[in-house]
This record gives C-alpha cells, sequence and structure tokens, in this order.
C-alpha cells in the first residue's frame, strides 16, 4: 500500500492533535487520535503496560483514565515534530519526537514510534511505544525510505539548483563556514 499526501497530512494532525488534547485535558477525545484496542509501551519511562483487553473495558478508556488521574500533576505543555511517516502493509508507522514542558520549569525529550490504522473515521494510532531521550547518539532510527508518497511531484529533469548554502552566499573554507 502507498501513502497519498493526504494520508500523510491527516496521519501527521492524529499525531498532533494528542499533545493539544492533553494541553487542555480533554482526554475524552482521544478517540479522535487512537483505537479502542490502543497498546502503549511506556515501559521505558517506567510505566506499566495498559492491561489486557477487557470486553467490558476498551484499553483506550483505561489509558483515559490514567489520563486523567495525572491530569493537574502532567505536563503543562506537549510538543511533537521531526514526523517522519512509512507505509506498512494497510497500515502506517510514524516516528516524532516529543517533548514536554511541567509546571516547575523542567522538560523531557522522548520519541514517539506509531503504528497506525485506516478506520471507517479516519486514521488512529493502535500502538504507541514512548522511548526518554537521554543520550546523544542513542534514539530510536525511523526505517528506511522506500519512495516519495503517491501525489508527489516528480523531480524536474535540468541542471542541479544551488544548496541553501550557495543561496545564502555561504562557502565552505578550511577554518569553517564564512559568509561569502
Amino acid at each position: 500500500m502507498s501513502l497519498s499526501v493526504e494520508d500523510r497530512l491527516e496521519i501527521h494532525e492524529v499525531i498532533a492533535l494528542h499533545g493539544h488534547l492533553s494541553d487542555a485535558g480533554a482526554y475524552e477525545r482521544f478517540n479522535e487520535v487512537f483505537t479502542p484496542d490502543l497498546e502503549v509501551d511506556a515501559s521505558a519511562l517506567g510505566r506499566a503496560p495498559l492491561p489486557a483487553s477487557d470486553p467490558s473495558r476498551p484499553r483506550l478508556d483505561i489509558y483515559i483514565a490514567a489520563s486523567h488521574r495525572l491530569g493537574p500533576d502532567g505536563p503543562i505543555a506537549h510538543h511533537v515534530t521531526n514526523v517522519i511517516v512509512r507505509a506498512e502493509g494497510d497500515g502506517a508507522r510514524a516516528w516524532s519526537k516529543g517533548f514536554a514542558l511541567t509546571k516547575d520549569g523542567s522538560s523531557a525529550s522522548f520519541t514517539y514510534e506509531d503504528r497506525l490504522v485506516r478506520t471507517p473515521l479516519g486514521w488512529r494510532i493502535a500502538h504507541r511505544t514512548v522511548t526518554p531521550r537521554r543520550e546523544a547518539g542513542r534514539g530510536v532510527e525511523p526505517a528506511a525510505s522506500g519512495s516519495k508518497p503517491a501525489g508527489w511531484p516528480k523531480q524536474a529533469g535540468g541542471p542541479k539548483q544551488a544548496g541553501w548554502q550557495e543561496q545564502a552566499g555561504w562557502q565552505e573554507q578550511a577554518g569553517g563556514p564564512k559568509q561569502g
């Protein structure tokens, strides 16, 4: 399966929506982000996995309840950036960088690794792994890109365009970059 530009945009927005809803305390709207059978692996943060699915209580409800319990003691700002999306079977995988700010001014950096599925209501995260960023050079590496998504423009032929360094007048010198 290939992902269209529209698929990719919707996936980006689903990933971003999680932070907005968390910051607003609108946990009841997490069904706009996650599937009812959501699996979350935050074991690298010292958090227990969501309990095995109980037909009378979907995992998403358990996640929403846990978010309510954390509520005022949780981060005051959730940010997500550097989103990479890849097609995988009938769904998609996404890697993104997260940054959270707490009331005392401390911050945390982490990587989200998501498996997404297309539902009748749009793309939703079915599985999320959260990995803290505590050491340089030890992050989660996204899968290699196979090709451009369907609908992306083809690269035109002709002479190579100058990179941003050349366009900005920068030239690499033996002593480092210098403005030309």
